[in-house]
């Protein structure tokens, strides 16, 4: 297969859905493409300043309509990757531009039937969508430039759904929707054949456009990786991981405001929670009713939740260490049927109403005499320093070893993008107040 020149790019203002494919230098288009059944061949069009890695698009009257060019034959004529499955000629066709949205009947499939390995699909816009958008083979899904750009779903559905056994990666993106029911409202939908999906620098939901969940399984046994995204004010789960021995990473998440729990595991788990905050959520911050849950919680701050801030039945091969849990009006943890094994490890806790740990011992637990957050009313998570800083112990006369280091020192992390009044810190620290910016300060524009 020939690699793609670039990304498919669409711009709902300048692109077009019917003059551009979406990659190409050059924008060349017409009336008069020539297929012929079972053939790569495409005749009748003009390959001025076409190259070898163009997208081709054909609006034929059934079956394939886009595909990588692999060679130039000629002035008029190429030889695709694909083969398409008519033999019709006076077709409309199109070379490089950009398409306009992703809601475009014959954009859509660019997303499943036409898409191909490496497909990166940008937008320079702001999208909106009527139905759910189906993913089907390996893709990434981005806004243009590191740039956030929201994807509105006006319909009670899905915004995209992903299958089969490929990774799928969303970069830079806001899903929300706009439909008054939400039964059916989830931002990305895990289906059938162990899809495995990567979320990056996304954000899911919003204060009035809300979510049902931001993630959610659909069918079979598909792993999802979260990293800086924002999941807020969905009507019930932020996450639901609902999927047996599932693979999930939470890792530098912000999972605050939603309906029901933050995180919800029914089945069989196995992941990590790592440097995240799940903070304000209606019950559980994180909850599971499966016999056998093995997850990892790292260095996560748990506050404000409306019951235990972990609502588990055990942790079998799993851990609970460094965590911040504070102000949950339950539990800091509770564990329900605890295994010897299941020992939380050297969590600080502070004003949780039930109390800090049911159902199992722990090590090195410390009971924090202040609130640690600078303005956790806020939602201003930087932690208090001088509440921690005696939480330490020596290896030796000459070691000191801090418990939370990683809040010991607020130094501003440079890779992600910053603006003005805005302090990206490490180990699941931010020093803002806009929920959307709390891991990373994305812009709308």
């Amino acid at each position: 297969m020939t690699a793609p020149n670039g990304a498919i790019l669409f711009n709902n203002s300048t692109g077009s859905d019917t003059t551009a494919s979406g990659l190409g230098a050059a924008n060349v288009y017409g009336s008069g493409a020539s297929t012929t059944g079972s053939s790569a061949v495409v005749t009748g069009i003009s390959t001025t300043g076409v190259s070898a890695g163009d997208l081709l698009w054909v609006q034929s009257s059934s079956g394939r309509q886009f595909s990588i060019i692999a060679s130039v034959d000629s002035s008029t004529q190429v030889t695709c990757d694909d083969v398409f499955a008519n033999t019709e000629s006076g077709r409309t066709w199109a070379i490089g531009g950009k398409r306009a949205t992703f809601d475009n009947a014959d954009s859509r499939r660019l997303f499943n039937d036409d898409s191909a390995a490496g497909f990166i699909i940008e937008t320079e816009t702001d999208q909106s969508i009527s139905s759910v958008i189906e993913i089907t083979r390996a893709a990434t899904v981005r806004g243009a430039s590191e740039t956030q750009r929201t994807v509105t779903q006006t319909a009670n559905a899905r915004s995209f759904q992903v299958r089969n056994g490929n990774t799928y990666q969303f970069q830079h993106l806001k899903l929300e929707n706009t439909n008054a029911s939400k039964t059916n409202a989830i931002g990305i939908a895990l289906d059938s054949g162990n899809p495995y999906l990567v979320a990056y620098k996304c954000v899911f939901g919003d204060s009035t456009n809300q979510l049902k969940n931001a993630i959610a399984r659909a069918n079979n046994t598909p792993a999802a990786r979260l990293k800086y995204c924002v999941i807020q004010n969905c009507t019930s789960d932020g996450v639901v991981v609902t999927y047996l021995n599932n693979r999930f990473v939470i890792d530098n998440c912000l999972i605050t405001n939603n309906g029901r729990h933050g995180i919800y595991s029914d089945v069989q788990g196995r992941g990590i929670v790592v440097n995240s905050i799940i903070a304000n959520n209606t019950t559980y911050g994180f909850y599971s009713d499966h016999a056998d849950t093995h997850v990892q919680f790292c260095g996560n701050t748990f506050y404000g939740n409306g019951s235990d801030a972990i609502n588990i039945n055990d942790m079998v091969e799993g851990l609970c260490s460094s965590n911040l849990f504070a102000g949950n009006a339950g539990y800091g943890i509770n564990i329900r049927n605890a295994h010897s094994s299941d020992i939380p490890i050297g969590n600080a806790f502070f004003n949780n109403t039930s109390g800090e740990i049911n159902g199992a011992s722990s090590i090195d637990s410390i009971t924090l005499q202040s609130d640690p957050f600078v303005d956790a009313a806020n939602e201003n998570f930087t932690v208090n320093s001088d509440t921690l800083k005696a939480v330490s112990y020596s290896l030796n006369d000459d070691t000191k070893v801090y418990q939370f280091s990683q809040f010991m020192s607020p130094v501003a992390d440079t890779s992600l993008p910053q603006e003005a009044g805005t302090q990206v810190l490490p180990f699941g620290q931010w020093a803002v107040t806009n929920p959307e910016a709390q891991l990373h300060p994305l812009r709308s524009s």
